[in-house]
């Protein structure tokens, strides 16, 4: 909880700011439709766009008796960092706009975007797509598959409809850790390719995601034909 404190202290939406003397009130209204409205002293003056992982910087110029200042809205996961620059200069963290500029999130592309919101808290390593513990459950449950289904004629009896639906939810989560293994390790690599466009990038992804579970359904068809083939000679 204490790091969302901060988080939320980070996106302070209320500010008051003194210039001259004069103690003014900035309030920061975001509104439903991609805008947040800057209200000076109760009065819309301006309005500063929502960043983005696209845009993660977004700013707004007004003035406050004469004095030029700076509104910004940074864009930081769960909520956005806000900051207000008074002469260029931050009145939280006494930086210059410019120093701030700097250090600002970099954008990120349109598949970084859409795909990396499918991995919320991106990964840093390519999981292995099947464990050792993973492949010794998947060929015991396939092992009891092949006995029931090629040497029994016709299983039945409760003791082997449960081994039979055992062995196929084991065999279907093995498989579906697994597919969720390759989107990821194909994700990470696309995001170290940053030479490839978004369509290259989403056509790659997507031909693995789809791929994955369609060449696992080929490949089942083939066993289902092969095990019939032996059960008949």
């Amino acid at each position: 909880m204490a790091g969302y404190d901060v988080d939320v202290e980070l996106e302070r939406l209320h500010w008051v700011i003194d210039i001259r003397g004069t103690s003014h009130v900035l309030d920061l209204l975001p509104g439903v439709l991609g805008a947040i409205a800057i209200q000076l002293d109760g009065r819309d003056v301006a309005h500063v766009r929502k960043p983005t992982p696209q845009r993660p910087w977004q700013e707004s110029a007004i003035e406050i008796d004469g004095e030029p200042v700076v509104v910004v809205a940074i864009w930081h996961r769960p909520v956005m960092h806000t900051d207000v620059f008074v002469g260029e200069r931050s009145i939280r963290y006494g930086r210059t706009l410019e120093a701030a500029r700097e250090v600002a999130p970099h954008p990120a592309s349109n598949y970084e975007a859409w795909i990396g919101g499918l991995y919320r808290y991106r990964v840093t390593t390519r999981p292995a797509i099947v464990t050792r513990g993973m492949a010794a459950i998947a060929v015991v449950s396939l092992l009891a598959l092949a006995v029931i289904l090629i040497w029994l004629a016709r299983p039945s009896g409760l003791f082997l409809a449960l081994i039979v639906g055992s062995a196929m939810l084991t065999l279907f989560v093995v498989w579906y850790v697994s597919w969720q293994a390759v989107a990821t390790r194909v994700h990470l690599a696309l995001l170290d390719r940053p030479e490839l466009d978004d369509s290259r990038r989403l056509a790659w992804f997507f031909a693995a995601f789809l791929g994955y579970p369609v060449l696992s359904i080929a490949l089942l068809v083939l066993v289902y034909g092969v095990a019939r083939t032996l059960a008949t000679t």
